[in-house]
C-alpha cells in the first residue's frame, strides 16, 4: 500500500497536475463515500442509531454545500427478534431481517445528513451519478421494495433517488442518464452493484422526507412499508457512492467505468471484499 504524505503551506501554480484523492473515484463533485473496507471508512462496531458514518468525500462535500456536518448517520428502530445487525470478516455491515418475526414501520437505514439533503434540494436541476456496492445474504421476496430513496413523503412521484432492490428505477423515473444492475435478489445472492444517473430530479420535489441512501431489508426510515412485511431480505452494505455530476463535469460512462474497475477489484481473489464471512442469515428465521 502506498503512502500519501501532505505538505502543508504549498501552493502548486501549474492547474493540469492530477489531484491525489483518497479514493480513485472522488472528484471536484463527490458528495458522499462511505466505505467500510476503505483506511478512513472502516467500522469499529455495530452501529447504534444516530451514529455518524465516515463520509470519506467529507473534505470535498463541505466545500461544495458549505457546511462541516457532511457525514451520514444510522436511522434504527427494529425488536431484537426481528433484525440481526454484525460486522462481518471484512468489515461489511451485514443486517438479517427476519422473514417471520419482522414487523411494519421498524428500520434500518444509512440516511443523508441535513447540510447535504439542503444542497440536493437547492440544486435539484443538477446531474448525479449514485452507486451501491453490496452483497445480498438471503433473497427477496419481491423485487420493488426500495433500496434507496431521497425523495418526497409520495415518493414515487416527486424524487431525486428512487432504487428498488433489483436496482430498477422506483417510480415513473423522467431524467434517467443510466442504470446497471448485475444481481436480481429475488433470484440469486451474492455480490450485486447498482448504478444509477439522472440529470434532474423527477416531479416537483419540494421537501424530502425519504433521505436514505442504503435501506436494509425494504423498510424506509419514513412511513410504513406493508408490502415488504415478511418479504424482505438480508444484506451486506460495502460502498455508497454520489456524485454531482453538474459540479465535476463528468459523464455517467466514465465515472461508471472507474467505479466498475473498482468494483471488480474489490471482490475478485485478493480483493478487499472477496471471501467475505457472515452468521448464516437461516439462524433468524
Amino acid at each position: 500500500m502506498g503512502n500519501q504524505i501532505t505538505l502543508s503551506d504549498v501552493i502548486f501554480s501549474d492547474t493540469s497536475l492530477p489531484v491525489l484523492r483518497d479514493d480513485p473515484l472522488l472528484s471536484s463533485g463527490s458528495l458522499i463515500l462511505v466505505d467500510v473496507g476503505h483506511s478512513k471508512g472502516r467500522l469499529q462496531s455495530v452501529p447504534s442509531n444516530g451514529a455518524l458514518i465516515s463520509n470519506i468525500a467529507g473534505s470535498i462535500a463541505a466545500e461544495i454545500v458549505g457546511s462541516a456536518s457532511v457525514s451520514p448517520d444510522i436511522a434504527t428502530g427494529f425488536a431484537s427478534n426481528a433484525m440481526l445487525p454484525e460486522l462481518t470478516a471484512k468489515g461489511g455491515l451485514h443486517v438479517i431481517k427476519s422473514k417471520v418475526n419482522d414487523l411494519n414501520n421498524t428500520c434500518f437505514t444509512l440516511r443523508i445528513p441535513a447540510a447535504i439533503k439542503a444542497y440536493l434540494l437547492a440544486n435539484k436541476s443538477h446531474s448525479f451519478y449514485f452507486s451501491i456496492w453490496q452483497q445480498v445474504t438471503r433473497k427477496f421476496d419481491a423485487a420493488d421494495m426500495p433500496l434507496a430513496v431521497l425523495a418526497e413523503a409520495a415518493y414515487t412521484n416527486n424524487f431525486l433517488i428512487n432504487i428498488q432492490v433489483n436496482g430498477d428505477p422506483g417510480g415513473a423515473s423522467t431524467n434517467l442518464l443510466g442504470k446497471a444492475s448485475n444481481l436480481d435478489p429475488t433470484v440469486v445472492t451474492g455480490p450485486a452493484k447498482h448504478q444509477l444517473a439522472i440529470s434532474k430530479a423527477t416531479g416537483t420535489l419540494t421537501n424530502m422526507a425519504y433521505t436514505d441512501l442504503f435501506i436494509f431489508g425494504g423498510c424506509p426510515s419514513a412511513g410504513v412499508m406493508n408490502s415488504a412485511l415478511h418479504k424482505g431480505g438480508s444484506q451486506i452494505l460495502y460502498r455508497v457512492y454520489l456524485e454531482d455530476l453538474t459540479v465535476s463535469g463528468r459523464a455517467y460512462a466514465d465515472v461508471k467505468a472507474q467505479d466498475d474497475a473498482l468494483y471488480q477489484g474489490a471482490f475478485a481473489p485478493g480483493g478487499k471484499f472477496y471471501g467475505d464471512t457472515y452468521t448464516d442469515p437461516a439462524t433468524l428465521p
